[in-house]
C-alpha cells in the first residue's frame, strides 16, 4: 500500500491517536481508522479537533501536518519534521543575510538571477508550444529580452523590476486566455475578488507549502531567502523556490477553468465591498481530486530546485573552509617557525 495524503475539508472531526493508528471521528459517521505507517501528509482546510498526543507522534514518524486557511494563506502553516541536521548550510544562510543590506552579495544574487530566469524559461517553453499569432510572438519577445537583461542585474532591486514586468506580462496573457465572464483583470490576493484569483491563491499557498517542506528535506532555513526580502512571519527561501513551479501552477489553473472542470458556479460571491470570492464545497472536492494527478509535478520541480540551493552553499562553504584550512596551516608554520628561531636564539 502506497503512502497517504489525507485532506479533510469538513468541520467537526476530531483526530486522535491510538494503537498505531490515526483515529478519525466525524459525527454522524462514527470512528475511522488508518495506520500511521501508511500516511505521508495530512492537511486540514477547516476547523479540525486534534490531540498533543496525535502531533507528537507525526513529528516522530516524519509526518507532515498541514493546516490551510482558504481566506488568509498568510495564516496557513505547516509542522515539517526535520529530516536533515545540515546545520552548516543554515549556518552559510545566515553569514550571507549579513551582506543584503548592500543590496545582497554575489552568492545570493547569482541564485535569485538563476531561478528567476528558470521561470522566465518555463514561461517561454510553454508560449513556445501555443497557436502562433502577433501577441503571443511579441510577448516572447519581450520575455526573452528580460530574462537576458536578468543574466546583467547587478541589485537584487533591479532583479526584481525585471520579473515585476515579466509577470504583469504573463497576467494579461492570461487573462486574454480566459472567458471574459469570470472577470479575472489583474493579480489580486487579498481579498481574491474573482474565481480565477481565489483558485491562484489557494494553489500557491498549497505549493508554498510544499516548498517549505523541501527547504527543511535538504536542511536549510526556509526563512532565509536569497531573492525575497526576509520578513516576519515570512518563509522567504521558499518563495524563491516558487519561482520555480509558479508558471505550472499558473497553466493549471487556467486549464480547470477553461476546460470547464470548475466553473463560476463553483464560487461564492461576494456580497459586500472587502469580501473576497471563495471556492465552495463542491468545487473543492473537485479541486482536490485534480490537484493529486498535478502536485507530484510540483514536488518534483521544488524538490529539484532545493537540491541545486543546497549544492550552491555547499560549494561556497566547501571553498570557504578549504581557504580557512590553508590560512591555519599557514599560520601555524609561520608560529612553529618563530618557536624555533626563538629556541635557536636562546
Amino acid at each position: 500500500m502506497n503512502s497517504k495524503q489525507l485532506i479533510f475539508d469538513r468541520r467537526h472531526i476530531e483526530l486522535d491517536y491510538d494503537n498505531q493508528c490515526l483515529v478519525v471521528r466525524e459525527p454522524p459517521h462514527g470512528v475511522r481508522t488508518l495506520p500511521l505507517r501508511y500516511i505521508r501528509r495530512i492537511v486540514c482546510v477547516h476547523g479540525v479537533t486534534l490531540t498533543s498526543s496525535l502531533l507528537g507522534q507525526l513529528w516522530r514518524r516524519g509526518i507532515d501536518f498541514i493546516a490551510l486557511n482558504p481566506r488568509d494563506s498568510e495564516n496557513s502553516f505547516g509542522l515539517y519534521p526535520d529530516q536533515q541536521q545540515q546545520v552548516q548550510r543554515r549556518c552559510q544562510q545566515y553569514q550571507w543575510q549579513q551582506y543584503q543590506g548592500q543590496q545582497g552579495n554575489e552568492h545570493s544574487r547569482s541564485i535569485a538571477r538563476t531561478l528567476c530566469r528558470h521561470r522566465l524559461q518555463q514561461q517561454l517553453r510553454y508560449l513556445a508550444q501555443q497557436p502562433s499569432d502577433d501577441a503571443t510572438d511579441e510577448l516572447m519577445r519581450q520575455l526573452s529580452g528580460l530574462q537576458a537583461q536578468m543574466a546583467n542585474a547587478i541589485h537584487t532591486d533591479a532583479l526584481r523590476g525585471l520579473e515585476g514586468t515579466a509577470q504583469r506580462l504573463m497576467f494579461q496573457y492570461w487573462r486574454g486566455c480566459l472567458p471574459a465572464h469570470l472577470g479575472f483583470e489583474k493579480r489580486q490576493r487579498r481579498p481574491p475578488p474573482d474565481p480565477v484569483n481565489a483558485l491562484l491563491s489557494l494553489t500557491y499557498t498549497i505549493a508554498m507549502q510544499e516548498a517549505i517542506r523541501q527547504c527543511k528535506a535538504v536542511g536549510l532555513d526556509s526563512q532565509l531567502g536569497f531573492y525575497h526580502r526576509v520578513t516576519h512571519g515570512r518563509h522567504s527561501l521558499a518563495c524563491d523556490l516558487m519561482e520555480v513551479a509558479r508558471p505550472q501552477c499558473e497553466q493549471w489553473v487556467v486549464e480547470l477553468l477553461n476546460q470547464g472542470i470548475i466553473n463560476q458556479r463553483h464560487f461564492s460571491v461576494p456580497k459586500q465591498r472587502g469580501q473576497g470570492c471563495r471556492l465552495g464545497k463542491a468545487g473543492r472536492a473537485l479541486y482536490y481530486q485534480h490537484l493529486a494527478s498535478a502536485m507530484p509535478t510540483w514536488q518534483t520541480q521544488l524538490a529539484a530546485a532545493a537540491r541545486w540551493v543546497a549544492r550552491k552553499v555547499d560549494q561556497h562553504s566547501n571553498t570557504h573552509n578549504n581557504n580557512q584550512q590553508h590560512n591555519n596551516l599557514q599560520n601555524n608554520h609561520r608560529e612553529d617557525s618563530g618557536t624555533t628561531q626563538e629556541a635557536t636564539y636562546a
